[in-house]
């Protein structure tokens, strides 16, 4: 799957509530973080069209606090997107796992009041 295939399946989560798992790919995997919030819109680092440097910036809302995500053309390795929409990708020594994520409870919440 090439970066920009990769790209478009994480882009087709734009506007879900996702998880994001960050993990340690190299001689000794692990889990390294996760966050979640609802994936926004990303823009290219480079300003213009798309090179093998090109770095896309996509940022997570998360309430008052947010987080971000950067896919880098220069690193990426492979991804595979699964029936659900879920989507790995490697970059150079690091996997993330992006999935739809159950709606955050303290939303419901907030609703009911």
């Amino acid at each position: 799957m090439t970066f920009d295939e990769a790209l478009a399946a994480l882009l087709a989560l734009v506007g879900q509530r996702v998880e994001v798992h960050v993990m340690d790919a190299g001689e000794s995997p692990h889990l390294v973080a996760t966050f979640a919030g609802t994936l926004q819109a990303g823009y290219s680092t480079s300003g213009g069209e798309p090179d093998e440097g090109e770095s896309i910036f996509v940022r997570i809302d998360a309430g008052e606090e947010n987080a971000s995500v950067i896919l880098d053309r220069e690193v990426y390795r492979e991804a595979i997107v699964h029936p659900d929409g879920a989507v790995n990708l490697q970059m150079g020594t690091t996997e993330l796992a992006v999935m739809s994520a159950p709606r955050d409870p303290a939303d419901s919440s907030e609703a009911a009041r």
